[in-house]
């Protein structure tokens, strides 16, 4: 079941880290192969990050961002998807509480490229794989 869509401004991944270099934090969504992001401004932005969601992501092939329920969510019960979030400064602390929090926003793939980095002394960047990037992008910098 469809709870919202993503919806906002399309602009190039480059042009968004300009405009907000200056921000604490954005509501940012990477589309596509991660070249563009949505920057949002709608309901869906509110919607908090879980380690243990009750909603997910999923974009189609016209890249809109749909968020669909996983299971039955309860009158009152805070809507909640994973962030994944793969790119961003500093270390992006979760507080979900989760039985199984990972601690982090940054996805399994992020944190994997940023130990490799750290034990190869580099920032990872030049090393990162192009392709589909993890979904939500909420900058911490």
């Amino acid at each position: 079941m469809v709870v919202a869509e993503y919806t906002g401004t399309r602009m190039k991944h480059d042009d968004a880290d300009n405009l907000y270099s200056d921000r604490p934090y954005t509501y940012l969504f990477g589309v596509g192969d991660g070249s563009h992001v949505v920057d949002g401004f709608s309901m869906a932005m509110y919607l908090n990050h879980s380690c243990e969601p009750n909603c997910e992501t999923e974009e189609d092939e016209d890249e809109h961002i749909w968020i669909r329920a996983v299971r039955n969510i309860a009158p009152g019960e805070e809507l909640l998807y994973d962030y994944f979030l793969y790119d961003g400064e500093g270390e992006a602390p979760c507080t979900c509480g989760a039985e199984r929090c990972r601690g982090t926003m940054y996805s399994p793939t992020e944190l994997r490229r940023r130990k490799r980095a750290a034990r190869n002394g580099t920032n990872g960047r030049s090393a990162k794989k192009k392709g589909r990037p993890a979904r939500k992008e909420l900058r911490k910098r």
